[in-house]
């Protein structure tokens, strides 16, 4: 399983950029998952950056904040509690790669960083991540 993490400041373009990315994994036959990091309580609502990456294909979703998680899966939610972000990773079965929107502090996987004002093309990620993978 390829995992990564993409992180940047609010509005660096983070979740836009994993939108595609997930979309074009897909469209390439993978399996995709996805992982959203809030400092906010989570809560078991369809809504915003989760359903943003549900609809571009991705499954299971999860939205972690600080120890606790929703999973967002075709067949409901699912409330999980976590101590490290590695342990999150338990919940994605039968998926290629997964994809971190956040969790910038983190060391748990590789990680692509984006600033603001330089956005990088969804292209020049996916070349970045592949070299990433394949250096693992």
């Amino acid at each position: 399983m390829k995992i990564a993490a993409i992180a940047g400041w609010s509005g660096s373009g983070k979740t836009t950029l994993i939108v595609e990315l997930i979309r074009r994994h897909v469209a390439l036959g993978n399996r995709v998952g996805a992982i959203k990091h809030t400092h906010h309580p989570v809560n078991h609502e369809r809504r915003g950056d989760t359903v943003r990456f549900e609809e571009a294909g991705a499954s299971p979703v999860v939205l972690a904040s600080a120890g606790e998680a929703v999973i967002f899966h075709r067949g409901g939610t699912q409330h999980a509690t976590y101590g490290h972000e590695r342990e999150l990773l338990a919940h994605f079965q039968d998926v290629d790669l997964i994809l971190i929107e956040g969790f910038k502090d983190s060391h748990a996987w590789p990680m692509v960083t984006i600033a603001s004002r330089v956005r990088p093309t969804v292209e020049t990620v996916m070349a970045e991540l592949d070299v990433m993978w394949r250096s693992q």
